[in-house]
């Protein structure tokens, strides 16, 4: 088996969490690439790639592969998620779940009170991003904001935060 291939087995039990450094921007871009129902081609090729460059993070590995990421930024004073992604062949395995409660922890560490993402709104109807909503409420998110845009891949955003214990 070589490097970039998993079995079954040996999905998301073995999962480690670590920060994400340049040297996991190709690997990151990988599963980005492979996620075109969640990060449309202007993400994949221009977004995502920038942001990698300034925003922290933290990448989610099995045997040294990478199956996971997430990215964070600070604005308004609040820590944000800029973008989350798991490759397919891990999803609903806790992966997410796992990225997500370090993105807490950090919020935690740095004096955050709370996690804020965005994501398309429940007025569009689009099933993978029905998915990521479920995901973000079972995981204790809210929405706080609705907002209409002239973007017509999102044209709702919906912002959502969850509280966290400093």
């Amino acid at each position: 088996m070589g490097k970039n291939t998993l079995a079954t087995t040996e999905k998301a039990t073995m999962t480690a969490i670590r920060p994400l450094t340049v040297s996991d921007h190709s690997e990151v871009m990988k599963i980005v690439e492979t996620l075109p129902e969640w990060f449309d081609s202007t993400a994949r090729q221009k977004s995502i790639p920038m942001d990698l460059k300034h925003q922290k993070g933290f990448v989610a590995l099995i045997k040294d592969i990478a199956v996971g990421f997430i990215t964070l930024y600070v604005a308004d004073g609040k820590l944000h998620i800029g973008w989350l992604g798991v490759r397919k062949d891990f999803h609903r395995q806790g992966v997410g779940t796992q990225l997500l409660q370090k993105a807490e922890e950090q919020a935690t560490a740095l004096g955050f009170g709370e996690l804020i993402t965005y994501t398309l709104g429940d007025s569009v109807d689009y099933k993978p991003y029905e998915l990521t909503r479920k995901f973000y409420f079972r995981s204790g998110f809210q929405v706080y904001l609705r907002k209409q845009t002239d973007n017509p891949g999102c044209t709702e955003e919906l912002w959502i935060s969850k509280r966290i214990n400093p």
